[in-house]
Parts: structure tokens; sequence; C-alpha cells
């Protein structure tokens, strides 16, 4: 493997993370059983997982000058990280979010919303090298736009993580031209379901996925569709990949899907196929939603029975 940088873009936030025996439904409530305080953040998530399987990952992102955006930076250094990627920004209340989890792992995000000014900032003075990768936990169109150019233009590797916030915020269109300017674009369940409903696609959710992943692939390019505990439904270049979920009892879902783009980035810097690293993803994501982070052998062993 040789020596290459991880670029990973995205806010690093304040998760206030609530644990209850059941999500509350419409004006339903629930018990609080805990609570408690965590860097995060998808961008974050995806760096501290690189980190401690020995890839050299920088996080770009922004922070307020308050002090919970002190306490992120103090919390860097445990995930193997480095400040040199994050810009202060005077006056501007560090990001936050709040994640309630249920007994069996679901949950439900509050999201505070960034300055569109600070999204856009985000990447700005980005200078990859050649074998690079720069890896879009963020989905602001001017700003992961011009940070794939740069990527192109210094023979990097690009890769975009899509959720339905962002594509909320800023459309459809723009959500597929933005991943058309990555090698890898990288989705979930819930985008799958609101890109069924707004185009009226039928069939099984299988079916759909693999529309949306050859929607999201174009010509010559990759895509991914995960399903939580159905598996993912993949796309390289028009060739169709499905790889079943690994068989776990989830205990927080919370950053699955980080730690799914983290171990696909990392094993195929380990020079592993497409299709490996897809089942390698999967084992990981698995693993981590029962127990935590796993060790890379650990991750080896259990993607084994999927491949």
């Amino acid at each position: 493997m040789t020596a290459a940088t991880i670029h990973c873009l995205g806010l690093l936030v304040l998760d206030r993370i609530v644990e209850v025996d059941r999500l509350p439904g419409h004006d339903e409530k629930a018990m609080v059983a805990a609570r408690r305080e965590t860097a995060g953040g998808p961008a974050r998530n995806v760096a501290a997982a690189l980190a401690a399987w020995g890839e050299r990952a920088v996080l770009i992102s922004a922070i307020g000058d308050d002090a919970a955006g002190g306490l992120l930076i103090d919390s860097l250094g445990a995930d193997g990280l480095g400040p040199e990627g994050i810009a202060v920004v005077g006056g501007m209340a560090t990001g936050t979010t709040i994640i309630i989890v249920d007994a069996t792992g679901e949950k439900a995000i509050l999201i505070d919303p960034v300055a569109e000014s600070v999204l856009a900032g985000i990447g700005r003075d980005l200078m990859p090298e050649p074998g690079d990768v720069v890896v879009a936990n963020l989905y602001h169109p001017g700003a992961v736009t011009a940070a794939f150019a740069q990527a192109a233009a210094c023979r990097a590797a690009s890769v975009i993580d899509l959720e339905l916030p962002e594509i909320e915020r800023w459309g459809w269109d723009a959500a597929f031209e933005t991943a058309a300017g990555a090698g890898l674009t990288l989705t979930n369940r819930q985008v799958l379901s609101a890109w069924t409903a707004s185009v009226g696609v039928e069939g099984t959710l299988e079916d759909g996925a693999e529309r949306l992943a050859r929607r999201l692939a174009g010509e010559g390019r990759r895509a991914c569709v995960t399903l939580g505990d159905l598996g993912l439904v993949a796309c390289d270049a028009g060739r169709i990949v499905r790889v079943p979920a690994l068989p776990v009892k989830a205990r927080d879902t919370t950053g699955a899907g980080d730690t799914f783009l983290a171990a696909f980035i990392h094993a195929e810097r380990l020079g592993k196929s497409f299709d490996d690293a897809l089942a390698l993803a999967s084992a990981a994501a698995g693993l981590f939603v029962q127990s935590g982070r796993p060790s890379w052998p650990e991750v080896e062993l259990r993607a084994r029975p999927i491949g």
C-alpha cells in the first residue's frame, strides 16, 4: 500500500446521543434511558475509521470558535487525527446533532444546520496529490464539484456519500450532477425510498436499488446502494453486484454507513477487487452496529462467508 492521503470533507459536529426503549411516534413520549456526548459527523467517522486501520486520513471541516468547537479539536488526537484541515470560523456556532437511539439500534437524527456560506468554503484550499482519495461526506453542489474537479486534475480518486437531508436541501438534479463528478457514489435505503417515490418506480426494493445504482453510476463509474439488513446493490460500469448483509444483532446503527465507506476505501487501497471490497465493507458495517469499530483482521475474518 503506497503512502497517500485520504481527504475527508464534511462537518465535524458534537453528537448528543439519547438512548430510549423505543422511538416515539407522532405526539408520543418516551423515557430517556441514558445520554452521552461524542465527536461526530460522517466525515469524522470515516476519517477516524481509516486512521484506526493505518491510513493517512485528514479531516477537512469547519467549526465555531466556541466551547463545543474546542472540545471537538481536543478529541481529534484520540482518533489519530490532526487539526490541520479544520477551519475555525469566528462567530459561528459549532454544528450539533441530537441522535435518538432505541433498543434495537435504530435511530432518529435532528441536525442543527450550518450556514451555506460555511459549507461552500469546505475544501476550498484542497491540494490532493496523485494517488490520493477525496471523500465528500458533505453535499454542497459548489464545494463538492470544485473539490472533485481538483481531484481529477491531480489524478486523485473521488467518492461521495449522498444522504437525504442534503438532497432535500439542494434537489435531485444537483445531486445527480454532483455525483457525475465522482468515481464512486454511495447512498442508502432512505435515499432510495425517496427517489423511487419521486419517479414512481415499481417492483421490489432490490429492483429499485438496481435502477438507482445504474442511474448514479452512469457511463463508466461506480455506485452502491446500501439496504441495511438486506445487504446492498452496486453497479460497476454497468455490471450489477449484490452482497448480503452480515447477520448481526444491532446495538446502534449510527455511523454504520460511514464505517462501510471507510472499509471499502481501505480494502481498495489494499488492492482488493470491487466485489471483495464490497464484501469487506459489508462485514465492517455489520460488526460496527453490533459492537463498535472492529479491527481489520476481524473484518477480513467475517467477510469470508459473504464473499
